[in-house]
């Protein structure tokens, strides 16, 4: 049996010092294996960046190193550089990992290690020993360093272990111990890069009602799967109630792991499944849970996706017109409860729920080839053959009034029993019809001052407008030739916002320019501002001068000191913006 010495280094205080450690091998060799644990050391950290894609493992096997010594160590650059180019987590059991590191110190410490370090939970999990390869992209950068041609690495880590939430660094050593322990020997590190486990994504990409019930198919990932959530679920609900789950085995989708390489299970996330329910039933909002669980059941310990609702009927008004004594409606109603419903009926009444009119509709009328819709619905079987086109009577019971109109599909006859119905409201020659207000309830003539959309209106007996804005501008102009006075406000003299208070009777609340200016939208087509429009000069939140529009690219105004009320033509002096009084 052969004793041999070899000196270990360690430091005490500032100084470096030896100590002979006796090693005895059998004459007949031994053995060796050696488990790699690096041990990483958080106290000198430089984290740098994270980009993702695929590689492969390697694995090494060196031999012990001769002994370092610090003058050899300290006399080697101390220049580093690396990058993680990529990190592929679409294999739900590996985290698959590969860059660069280039550091001249290498040279000395050629055991090469990757470690995945946990900084949530501050420990190492995982370390391999890799083969250093060729990086002539890294020589042409770092052409001065010796060591760049070769300092790429490929490796992975199993996923056991890992959880969603935590951020991991991945982390290149190179090391004079085999077992690139960081407290032993010398070692250079390079913190490349961090990681979050912590996203969930989703498609549905087809959604089909059949025989069969609701064929829906798409993918799931989310990173819960680090926490043993490995079964996957799909959840009906309508409106917001359960009716339905499917436990579904998860297909390959190398499509969603080229775009979501970093996503947990993205390589096999999809699926395809059908909910057997009755279509006759349903009605209003259906949407998916997409869950990943670690019970058999799915009902504890889950993670949650929620899909867009999906409305189960639905239905537009592409066309409503008035052709003298006739109502044109055209549209479309799609509606998953509709399979049997061989009846269609228009009907139409006021916004008291009185019916006016009903028709039901015959072929020509119905069933009309809309595969627009069908494309936007395709889990509507009726989507494709959902249009309707129909002339019905204009009554004196319909005349200036909103109506409802009624699509309805229906199993009875009647069309009064097991329907459901598509709902748009029409106007009828109601609201503003020229200087006249027709009540959309009532359809009579409005008379009287009135608040109609928050602004106040006053109409003569005969319903016809007493415009606020005419009294104004002519009220401005039968004041011409009037000194302007600073902070005038009546006939004596006036200011340019004195002269606006004064015709349109304005409170003290809107005395100045600056006060004005926040009486309504500001519009920028000066030259089409109409009667009695508010003219403003200068920027929307600081305007210098107002006048009154007379509707014809002119306008009234206080002008300026030394001068009078006066017309002005918008050509000579142009406004920035007006508001519509």
């Amino acid at each position: 049996m052969d004793t041999k010495k070899r000196f270990k280094m360690y430091k005490a205080g500032k100084k470096w010092c030896y100590a002979a450690v006796a090693t005895i091998s059998v004459a007949f060799g031994m053995a060796i294996s050696t488990n790699a644990q690096a041990d990483v050391n958080t106290s000198a950290t430089t984290p740098s960046t994270t980009v993702v894609s695929n590689s492969s493992n390697t694995t090494q096997t060196t031999t012990e190193q001769s002994q370092v010594t610090a003058n050899q160590w300290n006399n080697v650059s101390d220049e580093d550089h690396g990058y993680l180019d990529s990190v592929d987590t679409s294999n739900a059991n590996t985290i698959q990992v590969s860059g660069w590191h280039a550091n001249d110190k290498s040279q000395l410490a050629n055991n090469h290690y990757v470690i995945l370090y946990d900084n949530t939970a501050k420990q190492q999990v995982a370390s391999n020993q890799v083969t250093t390869t060729q990086r002539q992209d890294v020589k042409n950068a770092y052409s001065n360093m010796a060591t760049s041609a070769n300092s790429g690495f490929s490796t992975s880590f199993s996923t056991t272990g890992l959880q969603k939430g935590h951020n991991y660094s991945v982390v290149s050593r190179y090391s004079t111990s085999n077992e690139g322990n960081g407290n032993d020997g010398f070692h250079a590190d390079n913190w490349l890069g961090n990681i979050t486990f912590n996203d969930a994504k989703y498609n549905i990409d087809s959604i089909e009602q059949t025989s069969n019930g609701m064929h829906v198919t798409g993918w799931m990932a989310d990173d819960a799967q680090l926490n043993g959530y490995k079964n996957a679920y799909i959840i009906l609900l309508h409106n917001g109630t359960e009716i339905s789950r499917q436990n579904v085995k998860l297909t390959q989708r190398q499509d969603v792991a080229k775009v979501y390489p970093k996503l947990i299970g993205s390589l096999n996330s999809g699926f395809d499944t059908t909910f057997y329910v009755d279509a006759s039933q349903l009605s209003g909002d259906l949407q998916f849970v997409l869950r990943f669980t670690s019970s058999a059941d799915g009902n504890s310990n889950y993670s949650d996706q929620y899909s867009q609702k999906y409305s189960t009927n639905a239905g537009y008004v592409d066309n409503a017109t008035i052709n003298g004594s006739t109502l044109h409606f055209a549209g479309w109603h799609a509606a998953a409860a509709a399979n049997d419903n061989q009846h269609e009926f228009i009907i139409v009444t006021d916004l008291s729920g009185h019916e006016l009119y009903r028709t039901e509709l015959t072929n020509g009328q119905k069933n009309i080839s809309r595969n627009d819709v069908a494309r936007v619905y395709p889990w509507i079987a009726n989507a494709n053959k959902s249009g309707f086109s129909v002339d019905i009577p204009l009554s004196n019971a319909m005349q200036h009034k909103q109506i409802r109109v009624y699509h309805r599909l229906s199993s009875s006859a009647d069309g009064n029993s097991n329907y459901v119905d598509m709902v748009s409201t029409q106007s009828i020659n109601s609201g503003w019809q020229g200087k006249t207000y027709y009540d959309p309830t009532t359809g009579q003539k409005v008379t009287g001052t009135v608040t109609i959309d928050g602004k106040q209106y006053t109409f003569d007996g005969n319903g016809i407008l007493q415009e606020r804005q005419a009294q104004a501008a002519n009220k401005a102009l039968s004041v011409k030739g009037t000194p302007y006075v600073w902070g005038g406000n009546r006939p004596g003299g006036f200011d340019c916002s004195g002269l606006v208070q004064w015709a349109y009777g304005l409170s003290g609340n809107y005395r100045t320019t600056y006060q004005q200016t926040n009486l309504g939208t500001h519009h920028r087509d000066v030259y089409n501002a109409p009667l009695g429009a508010l003219v403003f000069f200068g920027s929307d939140s600081a305007p210098y001068h107002v006048g009154i529009s007379l509707g014809n690219g002119s306008f009234v105004h206080a002008s300026t000191p030394g001068d009078v009320v006066k017309v002005t033509q918008m050509r000579w002096y142009t406004p920035s913006y007006y508001i519509a009084m």
